[in-house]
C-alpha cells in the first residue's frame, strides 16, 4: 500500500529571495508573496489554490525540507506506524503543522538526512491562482486525481538504504531506471499516477550530495517554448537544453536555479497506471535534447 499521498511542498533555503522571486515569477510562471514564519522572512511561491507549494528562506542555498502529503488522518496514522515498526525516530509536531498550514504533521529524516515531513489537510485558498505568464500548472490528472507538486531528485551516499526506506516503510513504488551513464544508476519512484514524485541518485564524480532538481510540469507547450526564450534572453544558464525524457515522456528543458541546482520546466508528462506498469531500465535519459550543461 502506498501510505504517502503526493509531494505536497518543499522548503529551500537560499542565498538571495529578491533573485528567487524574479526567477520565480518571470521564469517559471508563480505567484510570489512575502511572509514572516516563524519569525524569519520568507518567500512563498504558489502554482495553485493550495497556499503554498515552496517556501524560501534564508540560507545556504540547500534543500531545507520535503513535505510529503497524506489522504486523511487514518493514512498518517498508518505513516507513523510504519516509523515505529521500522524504528525511525520522529516528531508528531503540532507547531509545525501550525506554521505549514495542514491540520497535523509528523516529522523525521530518511536515510539520506533529509527532512521530511509527512502531513494531510493542507490548507487551501479563496484567492484563486493567476500566473503572471500564463502558466497553468498539472498538479492532478485530468479526472482530478492528485498528483502534486511535480518531483524532486536528490543525491544520497547510501542510495540502496534510501530507496529501500521509501519503498518499504513508506510504500513508495520503483517506476523505472536509467543509466546515463556507465556506472551511474538513477532510480525513480512514484506514489501516484505521475511517473515519478521522488528519484534518487548516487554521489557521482565530484557531485556533491543534496538536491539535484525539483520539477514543475505545465498543460501547454508554448509556455514552456516563452520561458526557454526568457532564459536564453537574460543569459541564465541552461542546465539541458530542450529535449524528451525517455522514462517519463516530459518534455523539457532544465534551468539553473539561482542557488545553483535545477529547475526541469516541462510538459506532457506520462501517467502511470500500476496495474499495467512494468519497471525497465533505460540506457538513455532522452530521446532526443537534453544535451546536459550546453554551457
Amino acid at each position: 500500500m502506498t501510505r504517502v499521498e503526493a509531494l505536497g511542498y518543499l522548503g529551500l533555503r537560499v542565498k538571495s529571495l529578491e533573485d528567487w522571486e524574479v526567477f520565480a515569477t518571470e521564469i517559471l510562471g508563480m505567484t510570489a508573496s512575502h511572509q514572516e514564519i516563524d519569525g524569519e522572512a520568507a518567500l512563498v511561491l504558489r502554482i495553485d489554490e493550495r497556499a503554498h507549494r515552496l517556501t524560501l528562506r534564508a540560507g545556504d542555498d540547500e534543500l531545507d525540507y520535503v513535505g510529503w502529503q497524506v489522504s486523511g488522518p487514518d493514512a498518517l496514522d498508518e505513516v507513523a506506524a510504519a516509523l515505529d515498526a521500522a524504528g525511525v525516530d520522529y516528531k508528531d509536531d503540532a507547531r509545525l503543522a501550525d506554521l505549514r498550514g495542514v491540520r497535523r504533521l509528523l516529522s523525521c529524516r530518511d536515510p539520506a538526512g533529509y527532512a521530511l515531513e509527512f502531513h494531510y489537510g493542507p490548507s487551501m485558498l479563496q484567492e484563486p491562482f493567476i500566473s503572471p505568464t500564463g502558466a497553468r500548472f498539472v498538479t492532478t490528472t485530468p479526472d482530478g486525481a492528485d498528483t502534486g507538486l511535480g518531483h524532486v531528485v536528490v543525491v544520497s551516499d547510501n542510495v540502496e538504504e534510501t530507496i529501500e526506506f521509501y519503498r518499504r516503510v513508506l510504500g513508495f513504488k520503483v517506476s523505472d531506471h536509467i543509466i546515463p551513464v556507465p556506472g551511474l544508476l538513477l532510480t525513480f519512484l512514484h506514489t501516484n499516477a505521475r511517473h515519478h514524485s521522488l528519484a534518487v541518485a548516487p554521489i557521482h564524480g565530484d557531485g556533491p550530495a543534496g538536491i539535484n532538481h525539483f520539477m514543475v510540469e505545465v498543460d501547454d507547450l508554448d509556455v514552456v517554448g516563452r520561458a526557454l526564450d526568457k532564459v536564453q534572453q537574460r543569459k541564465i544558464r541552461q542546465l539541458a537544453t530542450l529535449g524528451r525524457h525517455t522514462n517519463d515522456k516530459m518534455l523539457s528543458f532544465y534551468v539553473q536555479s539561482p542557488s545553483g541546482f535545477g529547475v526541469e520546466y516541462g510538459t506532457d508528462g506520462l501517467l502511470i497506471d500500476d496495474k499495467t506498469w512494468s519497471v525497465v531500465t533505460y540506457d538513455a535519459s532522452a530521446y532526443w535534447g537534453h544535451n546536459f550543461d550546453p554551457a
